[in-house]
């Protein structure tokens, strides 16, 4: 096979790192926050909405992160720093929800109580 000049991410890489990203996400919303839902982070308490935003905080946190080091381990790619950023509203909006007393989880959990 012969070099080219023109590097590409293949599909199945990205869609490996997206997996490998995703599953401690996952892990951590799904199985996880399910022993805290019902006695911690449904209660109208700032130790719910705390633990609840805490939660989404660190697995999409996770997921970010992850996805960076699938993608800056390839040594073609340039400036992957850029996918870092999301970080900065992701911080900004966990401390928003703190300061106004919304519950994320309770959010949600209503949207799909009512929705089906």
């Amino acid at each position: 096979k012969r070099q080219s000049r023109d590097y590409d991410v293949e599909w199945g890489y990205a869609f490996d790192v997206h997996l490998n990203a995703f599953y401690p996400l996952l892990v951590i919303l799904h199985f996880i926050q399910l022993f805290f839902i019902n006695h911690v982070i449904l209660t109208d308490t700032f130790i719910g909405y705390l633990v609840g935003n805490t939660l989404w905080l660190v697995a999409v946190g996770y997921y970010i992160y992850v996805t960076f080091l699938g993608y800056s381990a390839l040594p073609f790619l340039k400036n992957t720093v850029t996918l870092l950023y999301p970080f900065a509203p992701l911080i900004l909006l966990y401390g928003l929800s703190l300061a106004l007393g919304w519950n994320f989880t309770h959010a949600l959990c209503s949207f799909y109580k009512y929705r089906v």
